[in-house]
């Protein structure tokens, strides 16, 4: 059996065990407080399949492509444990893998700079095989999560470089993809419509190369000045594997962000993404970053609004109570999910009606900047009317509710209160929530009894 060894720098973390159904991670570097994954915890042994299954979400998606990588150094398997040898000096998080124990006292060769001329022809060579992510000239030894084409390099001043172990990748590049149009610049714009509704999100740009055009986005698991820094998706840290990336449920994922003071966070990012539109926010489409005993939800990427897609589903990835599309969305759900998960749903429906308005305000202004055909905005314009079918009534009456209009103006300030006031006379469990908040569920509460 063969072992792998995960640096963080140049010092050894651990290593990883092969076996026979899969690979035990063994720590080795006690001085280092900040685990691996939130899946292989320090003080207690993790199973072969937390293992593999972490080394699983560092590679691509795909059959096809891991295959390509496979024949691309003429390895002898496209298994997990091989793929991740081969390619993985330059990754996700903080580590770099390596079969080699001496590899951080080998000699590495000078940077080799990837010039316009390279970008621009690794871009044309993936839009017309999407299998083709590695250059075949130089071959870095780097890996990228996820189904869609893309490369990674490393910006130094005003150049880019290929990665190596001694010099990580700082942006990921994705070139447009043949099968969804513009998809490129949705992205860019679903990540700009984040931050004005005040999500925080990574920083992306669409470049152009002698006249190839990519989206371009900074990687947040790097720092300032550009090293690599601890980090996982959510997927790794519920120890599964990349086939069960849509398994993971909303209420799953809620209890381990406020297992660790995310969750507020996390409806932020929940909301904008059932706002936006977007069907594929999955579990590797959230991720932590890592520090010690601390785990912090990283800001939001791969924001693309699927909706603009017919050939993708317009199910929510994670269905928000019994909503499993933006058109069932209401109030009641919004609770449900918060109950489910241990949430305080004045919280819950605080956050996630805030982040609803705004992006219902803003969404078809910004996109409509972009030259989008008639079809396109007239699907933006009836998600928007739908999106505000599913806030609460500003003048909802009746002998348990009343006016959800602040003095403000916005009828959202108001909903913490007004929501107490419907549920006063229920008995209610009363137990503390994750989020410091009284539970108000009626009758028996299954989730804190």
């Amino acid at each position: 059996m063969r072992d792998l060894y995960a640096f963080v720098g140049r010092d050894l973390l651990g290593v990883f065990h092969e076996t026979a159904d899969g690979a035990v991670f063994e720590y080795t570097d006690s001085s280092r407080t900040t685990p691996l994954s939130l899946s292989l915890p320090r003080g207690r042994a993790s199973s072969p399949q937390a293992g593999i299954n972490y080394l699983d979400n560092l590679l691509p998606d795909r059959a096809d492509v891991r295959a390509r990588w496979a024949r691309d150094r003429s390895l002898t398997s496209s298994d997990t444990f091989t793929l991740a040898s081969a390619y993985g000096e330059d990754v996700a998080g903080a580590v770099t893998l390596t079969p080699d124990p001496d590899r951080p006292r080998t000699t590495t060769g000078p940077l080799i700079e990837a010039t316009e001329d390279d970008i621009a022809s690794r871009i044309a060579s993936i839009r017309q095989d999407d299998t083709s992510w590695i250059d075949p000239r130089v071959k870095p030894r780097m890996s990228l999560a996820g189904a869609q084409g893309k490369f990674s390099l490393s910006r130094i001043g005003d150049r880019w470089y290929w990665p190596s172990y001694d010099r990580p990748s700082t942006h990921i590049l994705k070139p447009p993809s043949p099968k969804h149009r513009n998809i490129e610049t949705f992205e860019v714009l679903g990540l700009e419509l984040a931050r004005r509704v005040g999500v925080e999100a990574a920083t992306s740009h669409r470049m152009t190369w002698l006249g190839q055009s990519c989206f371009v986005v900074e990687r947040f698991d790097r720092d300032a000045n550009g090293q690599r820094i601890p980090a996982e998706d959510i997927n790794q840290a519920l120890g599964r594997p990349v086939a069960a990336k849509y398994a993971a449920t909303a209420p799953e994922v809620g209890r381990l962000m406020a297992a660790h003071g995310s969750e507020r966070r996390f409806v932020r990012q929940l909301a904008f993404n059932v706002a936006l539109g977007n069907g594929d926010a999955h579990a590797k489409n959230y991720s932590f970053l890592l520090a010690g005993d601390r785990a912090v939800l990283a800001p939001i990427y791969d924001t693309v609004p699927t909706i603009l897609y017919p050939t993708y589903n317009s199910d929510f990835s994670m269905p928000i109570g019994n909503a499993c599309r933006p058109g069932d969305l209401n109030e009641r759900n919004w609770r449900r999910f918060a109950d489910d998960a241990g949430l305080d749903p004045d919280m819950v429906c605080e956050e996630a009606f805030a982040i609803t308005t705004k992006v219902a305000e803003r969404y078809e202004n910004l996109f409509s900047k972009a030259g989008l055909d008639p079809s396109r905005m007239k699907t933006i314009q009836t998600h928007v009317r739908v999106l505000r079918r599913s806030l609460p009534s500003p003048t909802a009456t009746g002998p348990s509710s009343t006016s959800l209009v602040a003095p403000s103006g916005n009828p959202y300030n108001s909903v913490r209160s007004t929501t107490r006031r419907r549920t006063a006379s229920g008995d209610e469990c009363g137990r503390p929530t994750a989020s410091g908040g009284a539970c108000r569920r009626r009758g028996h509460c299954p989730y804190h009894r």
